[in-house]
C-alpha cells in the first residue's frame, strides 16, 4: 500500500464535508462548487505526484535489474541508466507499462490532464472528477509494481 491510499481516504472526506455543507445550506451554492473544484484539482495534482515518485523509482528499477545482466543488452541499458535523471515520466510509463497499452494510453491522458491542470491552471474535465475513483485506480497500478 502506497500513500495513495491515504490521499484518497483524506480526499473521501474532505468531499464528504463539502457534501455536508452544500446540504446545510440554504442560498448560494456556488462557494461550495468552487471549494470543490479547487479540492479537485488538488487532489489530481497530489495523486500525480505520489504516483510519479512511485513511477519513477520503479522505471529506475527496472533500468538497474536489465543493466546488471550479462547480455549485449547491457550497454543499452548502462546507457540509459546514465541518463536516467532526465528521463521523462512518460517515457518512464513507456518502461513499465509497454505489456499494457491500454493502461498506458489512460495514463498518457491522464497526465495531459495533469499538465493542463498544474501549468494552465484548468479545473478537471467532466472525465477526470471522480478523484476518488482514479486514485484508487492508481494504487492498483502500484500495487501491480510489487508484483
Amino acid at each position: 500500500m502506497s500513500r495513495l491510499t491515504e490521499t484518497k481516504r483524506t480526499y473521501d472526506k474532505l468531499k464528504r464535508l463539502l457534501d455536508n455543507e452544500l446540504r446545510a445550506r440554504t442560498g448560494d451554492a456556488k462557494e461550495i462548487a468552487r471549494f470543490q473544484e479547487t479540492l479537485d484539482v488538488a487532489f489530481y495534482l497530489l495523486g500525480w505526484a505520489q504516483f510519479e515518485s512511485l513511477v519513477r523509482r520503479e522505471s529506475k528499477e527496472i533500468v538497474e535489474e536489465r543493466a546488471r545482466t550479462k547480455t549485449v543488452d547491457q550497454y543499452a541499458w548502462n546507457y540509459l541508466y546514465d541518463g536516467m535523471k532526465e528521463y521523462p515520466v512518460r517515457k518512464r510509463l513507456d518502461l513499465i507499462f509497454h505489456t499494457e497499452p491500454a493502461v498506458r494510453a489512460q495514463l498518457d491522458k491522464d497526465y495531459t490532464v495533469r499538465n493542463e491542470a498544474a501549468h494552465d491552471y484548468k479545473q478537471l474535465p467532466a472525465n477526470a472528477r471522480d478523484v476518488s475513483a482514479w486514485l484508487q485506480k492508481l494504487e492498483e497500478l502500484v500495487d501491480k509494481f510489487d508484483k
